[in-house]
């Protein structure tokens, strides 16, 4: 995977079949989890703390869904044609998913990586407070 060659993914090891562990923003451990038999690719509880009910969860839904919008650039785009991007919440845990067709699983890889880099950017610039609460990210 050219992240981990990059150095991008930190300490990037097979945990067990199908999920991967390693760090990346901040220094927090995160994995990615894959289905084949589903044609999955999942950060499973990428952000903790956040209410179902919240108005956090319901911009993070929007900001997903947004990144199939054709006016976005095409490397910022997730085409429809190739994959979907969800997100789910668990006990206040969200999970972001990309869901592949037709074997691209190299594009959904790209996508679903660069996805997150882009919320937690989103986060960065919109949400300082939550990054400082839940992944102790300094405010300055």
């Amino acid at each position: 995977m050219e992240y981990a060659d990059r150095g991008v993914l930190r300490g990037l090891s097979e945990v067990e079949r199908g999920r991967f562990g390693f760090t990346w923003f901040y220094g927090h451990p995160m994995e990615m989890a894959v289905d084949s038999s589903r044609r999955v690719l999942c950060f499973p509880k990428l952000l903790p703390g956040v209410p179902l009910r919240s108005e956090l969860y319901g911009e993070l839904k929007n900001f997903i869904r947004d990144r199939h919008d054709t006016l976005l650039p095409e490397h910022r785009r997730i085409d429809l044609r190739f994959a979907r991007a969800t997100c789910s919440n668990r006990r206040g845990a969200v999970s972001i998913s990309i869901k592949i067709k037709d074997g691209q699983y190299e594009y959904g890889v790209r996508k679903l990586v660069n996805l997150v880099h882009e919320l937690f950017v989103h986060l960065r610039d919109r949400h300082p407070d939550y990054l400082a609460e839940n992944f102790d990210v300094p405010q300055e």
